[in-house]
């Protein structure tokens, strides 16, 4: 049977493993190219900004989410890509499954955490 302390020293390593992992994807990506996919993709309703305050947002409810604020930029990137992918059910947040390619993913995180307020 491993003592204390190695079974600490392993979940400290997987967790390390794991933010190591859910982290990377921004630094990965390219914000500028994530700039582009979002003016086409997401302004609409964030706002050019990322703020949630397009002129469309006014007729959103719940409103669109401030991209900027520590709600969103305490995601993780794994919990980004799976509003992207997903969607948000009971908002107007869609599902954009099969809209982009594993780069522009990357790209779009990246740019989103570049607007971080």
């Amino acid at each position: 049977m491993p003592s204390t302390s190695a079974l600490s020293l392993l979940v400290a390593l997987v967790v390390l493993v794991v933010v190591r992992t859910t982290t990377t994807a921004a630094t990965r990506g390219n914000p500028e190219a994530g700039k582009k996919i979002y003016l086409e993709s997401c302004q609409s309703c964030h706002g050019p900004t990322g703020k949630g305050d397009s002129e469309m947002a006014v007729y959103l409810k719940p409103p669109p989410s401030n991209l900027t604020g520590k709600a969103t930029q305490t995601k993780t990137d794994a919990e980004l890509r799976k509003i992207l992918l997903e969607g948000r059910p009971g908002t107007a947040m869609a599902s954009f499954e099969g809209a982009f390619e594993e780069t522009q993913l990357n790209d779009l995180i990246a740019y989103i955490r570049s607007i971080q307020s």
